[in-house]
């Protein structure tokens, strides 16, 4: 019985799977660059562009042990195979579907990295997180949240600007995110440590509202969202 077809197959294999993912991770690489270039654009991308970098190296971990394991059982099939004896089915069986199952897989995460409505998804994982964690949470129309969040964005400009803190940074740009004014008004004791943690939270909320395009809010969010206003209002 003539065995060199599992030799020439399970070689290829090998080369075949090591390359693509080589492929894949030149390719990811490209695009996890533009995400960052998308977030330092738009700071409201924080928050979505590290959920989405834990995510991708979670996946990417698990393809890299994916594709050593199927590269090690196909090399290992090419070993013990003999001219007239073949190498054992459960080793030729394990590579076969390890080989498909990590092509199939880095083809799987290609198609997630680049879909457009990425930011969006990852927007609306977190949400329901956070609506998992307290499922009897009174809900409002997003445009009502949205209208009362532009009210604590406007007294927290308005304090900035009372402190002076809104010249341009070292890269030219002006402070306007919400997170950056609580940092520059930390910075410079004009807001405690508190207020200043409770002005993240609500950016953040607010980010993951935004880009998860949903319809309903959180009222406790508003109601949170109206003290920080009072409480910045109330300040020198």
């Amino acid at each position: 019985m003539n065995t060199d077809y599992i030799y020439w197959t399970f070689t290829a294999a090998a080369q075949c799977v090591s390359t693509f993912v080589a492929l894949l991770l030149t390719g990811y690489a490209l695009v996890l660059s533009q995400i960052e270039s998308a977030r330092d654009r738009d700071d409201s991308l924080q928050e979505l562009h590290d959920s989405l970098r834990q995510t991708y190296h979670a996946r990417l971990t698990a393809l890299a042990w994916l594709t050593a394991t199927s590269v090690i059982l196909s090399l290992l099939a090419v070993w013990v195979n003999r001219a007239n004896v073949p190498a054992p089915t459960p080793i030729l069986v394990s590579a076969a579907v390890l080989d498909v199952f990590a092509i199939v897989a880095g083809l799987a995460f290609v198609v997630t990295i680049i879909d457009p409505a990425k930011y969006q998804k990852a927007a609306e994982r977190q949400l329901e997180q956070v609506k998992a964690a307290d499922p009897s949470q009174r809900v409002i129309p997003a445009m009502e949240f949205f209208k009362v969040y532009r009210k604590l964005e406007r007294a927290v400009r308005e304090l900035a600007t009372r402190h002076d803190l809104t010249r341009e940074d070292g890269e030219g740009k002006r402070a306007n995110s919400i997170r950056k004014l609580a940092q520059e008004l930390l910075q410079h004791e004009s807001i405690d440590e508190e207020l200043s943690t409770e002005l993240a939270e609500l950016a953040k909320y607010r980010n993951l509202l935004f880009h998860g395009a949903v319809k309903d809010a959180d009222y406790g969010m508003v109601e949170r969202i109206r003290g920080a206003t009072a409480r910045i209002r109330a300040l020198p």
